[in-house]
């Protein structure tokens, strides 16, 4: 009885496990931004970042040189038929604001923009 018990739960864990590691897939890219942007009001300077984005649609965005990191709100768009990966801005002013993300076979993922922006 106490054998059928512990591979009860060894079942039960390896299925939670299972169903985690589903729910948490991700996509990642790393890219050479060569100028300062903004993400919402957010202000970043250049450099090398890393993007990853949770089954939520969360984008986080890491500086490489600053160890920061900020997460986005995204909505998707439209699907990815190119496979390539990409970031797009919008320049107003002579400044730069991140506006999509495209991750590799992922649809694009247009930034929300955070009510300070506005």
């Amino acid at each position: 009885m106490k054998k059928q018990l512990i591979n009860l739960c060894v079942l039960a864990a390896a299925v939670c496990v299972a169903t985690v590691s589903g729910l948490a897939q991700t996509s990642h890219i790393s890219v050479k931004v060569p100028f300062d942007f903004t993400v919402g009001s957010t202000p970043m300077p250049a450099g090398d970042y890393s993007l990853r984005e949770d089954s939520t649609g969360v984008v986080f965005i890491t500086s490489q040189e600053l160890r920061k990191t900020i997460g986005v709100l995204t909505s998707a768009d439209t699907p990815n038929q190119s496979n390539e990966a990409a970031l797009r801005f919008d320049k107003v002013n002579g400044r730069y604001s991140l506006s999509e993300v495209v991750m590799l076979s992922e649809p694009s993922r247009r930034i929300l923009a955070s009510a300070k922006s506005k």
